[in-house]
């Protein structure tokens, strides 16, 4: 990252960051402030509400209480309903004149009798009629409580009614009906003072368990008296207030999925839930002004950060430039740079550091490099000294194995009958083709023959390699099924195939193992994996498998696998090995670019 981007995130996070803070910590203040202030007027608005229209609902239930308890209307209403003579009818018509004063602005009152048929009406055309309620009739009837409901008259406009039945002389005479208008009931209700998405809601549960918006009334063909939510719907706020949940709340929603502040009532003696709620949306508008302002000083102060880092930066950028390039011409081995910054200041200090640490890098670098140039000759003159030496002793050993070979085999077929003999004489050869495979490492090592390509089968190979060697009875060896064609040198792959094998043995051991081939090819390459289930090889060992003279067998030489690697590379190939499971992999080229050439 550039010095100059570094100084304008600088300069950014310590100007930025506190405005942004204080910013933040202010638009939360100011929302729960507003939120507060809300909520109260909510709950303030329901608590007034819900206090008129128990006021009016008491007020009505009074004055029914009071008319159902004087005996010289129940008396009136009983003697109409034994005898409905001229003189009754006069009686009963005044007896409803009388209530109709008392209640004052009901739409209708009715009397019915224990039957539900009406006896008298303001409504002259239901007389002799059963009642507009009488589903209800009998729950009404058999109650000792005033029931209030809010619901459809036959003609399809809503009405409260107050019902109560009437009792004279502990018989049960009839029930008497007051309807109100909903406006009678809600008329005093204003919502403005909520706003414009302001909300006041009433509603009863229904005996599908369910919310019934009764206000305000949905005056619409075929949705008056429909408005329904479900009571599992616990989010909407007037299902809260039919739970009886008389609470503010911050998180509910309305019937359009809409974030609201809401508070809710509950009046008891009518089983109502009543709400008032107003979108987050509109509560909050007044903070996007804020949240703008924000907007324009970061804005500006950005602008202004932007300008100053890169004023900043021309009087710092242009030295820690000047060193970054010399620092490059180091990197690419160019030692003879220097920087040259001359500001009376740290960078001109930093400036001379780097020189002094240029040279002393010279020195250190010369000082490395005749080291190593001493190693690599010491180094070499060990190798060929100690490649000598193997060399002649190698030489000087070979020809007595032959003639203790030979004198041996002669001993044995002497005496083929003498048992401990021809055991001896095993042990005898035994250690003879130890030698003389240790032998051979040293002269391959040593004195490797010029490479001679030809075109053969590698399976070929792989099956001459085994048949040379004895292969335990314990340990299964499973050859690949397809086989492959490549240039190389029939004899020194074999002798890199039977090393391979044989190190696979000894790694199996005296257990019963498997050794897997696998024959495989790419574009231009032929890959040959053995895989054996010996032991794993230990992680600080693989890297060091292919040196000279390192081997983990006590009587190996460590020139084996060195002198196969040797092999796989004079034909231009790599070999690997990995562990779990253990894999070596050679890799040459299916052709030999010098015969391509020829």
């Amino acid at each position: 990252m550039k010095f100059r981007i570094k100084l304008f995130i600088v300069l950014l996070v310590v100007s930025i960051i506190p405005i942004f803070v204080i910013g933040i910590i202010s638009y939360y203040d100011n929302q729960r402030t507003i939120t507060q202030h809300t909520l109260n007027n909510l709950e303030f608005f329901v608590d007034k509400e819900k206090n008129n229209i128990t006021n009016t609902v008491n007020f009505h239930s009074d004055r029914l209480d009071f008319i159902s308890n004087r005996a010289e209307i129940l008396q009136t209403i009983a003697d109409y309903k034994n005898s409905p003579t001229e003189i009754n009818q006069q009686k009963i018509d005044e007896t409803l004149e009388m209530i109709k004063n008392i209640v004052g602005d009901a739409e209708k009152i009715s009397i019915m009798d224990e039957d539900g048929i009406v006896l008298t009406s303001t409504k002259i055309s239901e007389i002799n009629q059963k009642g507009q309620f009488y589903e209800r009739f009998e729950e009404i009837k058999n109650s000792d409580q005033i029931t209030i409901d809010y619901v459809l008259t036959n003609e399809g406009s809503p009405v409260v009614f107050f019902s109560k039945r009437l009792i004279l002389n502990e018989n049960n005479i009839g029930v008497i009906f007051l309807e109100f208008l909903p406006e009678n009931i809600f008329g005093q209700i204003n919502t403005n003072a909520l706003g414009r998405t302001g909300e006041f809601s009433i509603a009863k549960k229904t005996s599908e368990n369910k919310a019934l918006l009764i206000f305000p009334l949905i005056i619409e063909e075929d949705t008056i008296l429909q408005k329904t939510i479900s009571m599992e719907k616990e989010k909407i706020p007037i299902v809260q207030a039919l739970l009886k949940n008389q609470n503010s709340f911050l998180d509910l929603v309305n019937d359009k999925d809409e974030p609201i502040l809401a508070a809710t009532g509950y009046i008891e003696n009518v089983d109502w839930g009543i709400i008032a709620s107003v979108n987050k949306s509109e509560i909050f508008s007044s903070l996007q002004f804020s949240v703008w302002i924000l907007i324009f000083v970061i804005a500006v102060i950005s602008i202004a950060i932007v300008i100053i880092s890169i004023l900043l930066s021309q009087t710092i950028a242009k030295p820690i430039k000047d060193m970054v390039n010399v620092s490059n011409q180091i990197t690419h081995g160019n030692l003879n740079i220097r920087s040259k910054i001359n500001t009376n200041d740290e960078l001109s200090i930093l400036s001379n550091s780097f020189n002094d640490m240029i040279e002393s890098l010279e020195k250190k670098i010369k000082i490395e490099k005749e080291l190593e140039d001493s190693k690599n000759q010491l180094k070499n003159e060990r190798v060929n000294t100690i490649g000598m030496l193997a060399s002649q002793i190698a030489h000087d050993i070979k020809n007595p194995l032959y003639v203790i070979k030979n004198s041996i085999e002669i001993i044995r077929k002497k005496t083929p009958e003498n048992e401990i003999i021809v055991r001896e004489v095993n042990r005898v050869n035994r250690g003879i083709a130890r030698i003389s495979h240790q032998v051979e490492d040293v002269l391959n090592y040593v004195n490797p023959t010029q490479t001679k390509f030809e075109q053969t089968s590698l399976l070929k190979i792989i099956q001459s390699a085994i048949d040379t060697m004895k292969i335990p009875e314990e340990v299964i060896v499973t050859l690949p099924k397809k086989d492959i064609f490549v240039e190389c040198d029939t004899e020194k792959i074999e002798s890199v195939f039977n090393n391979i094998i044989l190190n696979a043995i000894h790694a199996i051991g005296n257990t019963a193992g498997k050794i897997t081939i696998r024959l495989s090819q790419d574009e231009n390459n032929a890959i040959i994996e053995f895989e054996n289930s010996g032991p794993n090889i230990e992680k600080n060992i693989l890297p060091k498998i292919f040196e000279p003279l390192f081997s983990t067998k006590e009587k190996g030489t460590g020139l084996g696998l060195v002198s196969c690697k040797n092999i796989i590379e004079s034909h231009g190939g790599t070999v690997s090995v990995r562990s779990n499971p253990v894999i070596f992999e050679i890799m040459i080229p299916i052709k030999q670019e010098s015969n391509k050439k020829t």
